[in-house]
């Protein structure tokens, strides 16, 4: 009886801990999966799987070795390369036709503004969504995890765990091909 209700109670408590990670930290996952994957539909997939993850290994977690934002974010990025490599072909094939994949939010327009203003954005918008786009993975996940979360390299570097140097170089060609496509974009 005793043993049963130590393992019932080991259970309450990692339910209550999931909970509140889960509560806490929704809406951060939500946001860096959408940003990574590019659409709603694989946002949603994806952070219910990272969160499945979360659940699963939530007990291995270590405070010592990495914040628990840190270690969401490993175990998020993670899910993101996974979701990747599984649905290469299914996204190769169901990509929409005018290129249009629900629209990120990485420019808010304000409307106060010009419709001239909002039509400059949109085409903002949709430049930097195809750029990212055609972006590799690793490219994309250093430029999301460097410009929309804020994070050093040194801290990427943790979170990817991979050299720092290798990071700067990702981050580097990154830059590149974006201000690239931008540039053309411009003259076009």
């Amino acid at each position: 009886m005793t043993g049963d209700y130590l393992t019932l109670n080991q259970e309450a408590v990692q339910t209550v801990s999931f909970d509140v990670v889960f509560n806490l930290h929704r809406d951060y996952v939500y946001g860096l999966v959408h940003a990574l994957v590019g659409n709603t539909q694989d946002a949603e997939d994806v952070t219910q799987d990272v969160f499945l993850r979360v659940y699963k290994s939530l007990h291995s977690y270590d405070s010592e070795r990495a914040a628990i934002r840190t270690w969401l974010t490993r175990v998020a990025v993670n899910a993101c390369h996974t979701h990747k490599r599984r649905n290469f072909f299914r996204n190769l094939w169901q990509r929409l036709p005018d290129g249009n994949d629900e629209g990120q939010d990485f420019i808010d327009p304000s409307s106060w503004g010009a419709p001239e203003d909002h039509a400059l954005q949109n085409e903002m918008r949709r430049i930097v969504q195809e750029t990212l786009g055609k972006l590799r993975l690793e490219h994309r996940t250093v430029l999301v995890l460097h410009y929309y979360l804020d994070l050093s390299c040194p801290e990427i570097a943790g979170i990817l765990e991979c050299p720092e140097g290798t990071i700067y170089s990702r981050l580097h060609y990154a830059r590149r091909l974006v201000q690239a496509q931008l540039s053309a974009a411009h003259k076009s």
